[in-house]
């Protein structure tokens, strides 16, 4: 039997981190083994519980900890925030602000010139260390955000020619999704597009979650581009398949909001639906699992449903396994497309798929979402509130007679998006360089 051959993959996110983003790493360190690969992950410490988006920036770990288990093995190394950090975990947004976002420019603008300036740069040493005690690493895989953390791969590559993919999450200097710094943005941006490309030009290519990103991103750092979408692990939608449904007819939407997503579409429609059946009011319920994680976001959905409080439930984050139960209780799934952005399908999409759910695209994105779910016995697609009704009214009359269950998804066509089978893909890229 051939040996097999060692993948170093070094991520920022990585379970037990408790945000989305550790999940697609972990899906390659489960996976990539059967495929004829060793992995090995290098990540930051996670003993620290992230409830708000301010935790991430608290110190974790006081030591080096090694797990190594039938699939895997992995390596969590000490974070210790940088003095913004320290000041943020602190005093958050009350005090001393200009300061914070003097340093965090220092920070961005440090990345160009030296690790020192990066928080997790003890990662990278790490990294070099343990290739130079083993020589038979064969490749390396950097999967960003945080984007400096390409920086990582293009020093190890100058330092031992070992080949590696720039594995992107979501686009950096190509994105349509961004928001403004301030005065400084313009500086900044050309410090970092610069570095997005002297950095990812030593890759061998680039992956990320879709075509239009592959074009895209590709063209921009002049890399070839794959796509490697994110998926859903097997092991853990399979549970809860043969879940009973809710009592209530209940429509889910799980995770982060933003404000390119016109969730007042959806919103509109939903009322209207309310409208039209009045003596059903109580047996309809709209979810927002994990929605209270950004105040903010919270507060915009919150002031569009006033009048709903009755029949909407919205939540502090809560364990993905217990998430994963509230979906598959739902009558409906819905997502929500980014306006004026393609190439975006959002990691939940692929949970919603695995649990063989009905999903409602509303808005749709002309795009990856529309494709993906053209194809899926079980996907509605509404660009206008009118369109979205209908899909709410049809569901829901189903649902009150009783004939809910005989929506029965497409297996075949689902099973293509599991981690596992993506794990495949990028078994097949790593041949290929």
């Amino acid at each position: 039997m051939e040996p097999l051959k060692k993948v170093l993959i070094i991520t920022y996110f990585f379970p037990p981190c408790n945000l989305t983003a550790s999940q697609r790493a972990l899906g390659w360190a489960r996976h990539l083994k059967g495929e004829g690969y060793q992995p090995i992950i290098i990540t930051r410490n996670w003993d620290v519980h992230i409830n708000k988006p301010d935790d991430i920036h608290i110190d974790s770990g006081d030591k080096l900890l090694h797990l190594k288990n039938d699939e895997f093995e992995a390596y969590f190394l000490p974070y210790k925030g940088n003095l913004r950090d320290k000041i943020y975990v602190k005093y958050g947004n009350r005090k001393f602000k200009f300061i914070r976002k003097i340093l965090s420019l220092l920070e961005l603008l440090g990345h160009s010139f030296t690790n020192k300036s990066i928080p997790f740069s003890n990662i990278y040493e790490f990294a070099e260390k343990f290739i130079n005690e083993h020589k038979d690493v064969k490749a390396l895989i950097i999967t960003g955000n945080p984007f400096e953390i390409f920086r990582f791969g293009f020093l190890l590559n100058k330092k031992f020619q070992i080949p590696w993919i720039a594995d992107y999450r979501d686009d950096w200097n190509t994105s349509v999704v961004t928001f403004s710094r301030g005065i400084f943005d313009g500086i900044l941006r050309k410090f970092q597009e610069h570095d997005e490309k002297k950095w990812v030009s030593s890759a061998e290519c680039i992956t990320t979650i879709s075509q239009n990103y592959a074009n895209k991103i590709g063209n921009f750092v002049n890399r070839k581009g794959h796509v490697l979408l994110n998926g859903f692990f097997e092991e853990d939608v399979n549970p809860y398949l043969n879940e009973e449904p809710f009592e209530k007819f209940t429509i889910v939407y799980n995770g982060m909001l933003y404000p390119s997503q016109e969730i007042e579409v959806f919103i509109d429609a939903f009322k209207q639906l309310v409208a039209a059946f009045p003596l059903f009011r109580k047996k309809i319920e709209l979810r927002f699992p994990g929605i209270l994680y950004l105040k903010e976001v919270a507060k915009r959905v919150s002031d569009l449903l006033k009048g709903f409080e009755d029949i909407v439930v919205m939540t502090e984050r809560i364990p993905r396994m217990e998430v994963l139960k509230i979906q598959s209780k739902a009558h409906l799934l819905l997502m929500v497309a980014h306006k004026g952005a393609k190439g975006i399908p959002s990691s939940k999409i692929y949970e919603y798929l695995g649990l063989r759910k009905p999903v409602l695209i509303c808005p749709s994105d002309d795009d990856i979402l529309e494709e993906t779910f053209n194809k899926y016995n079980l996907g509605y697609l509404a660009n206008d509130k009118n369109e979205a009704f209908e899909h709410l009214k049809q569901l829901f009359e189903i649902y009150l007679s009783g004939n809910y269950r005989h929506l029965i998804a497409n297996n075949l066509y689902t099973e293509q998006f599991s981690r596992k089978n993506q794990a495949k893909v990028l078994a097949e890229i790593i041949h290929k360089i």
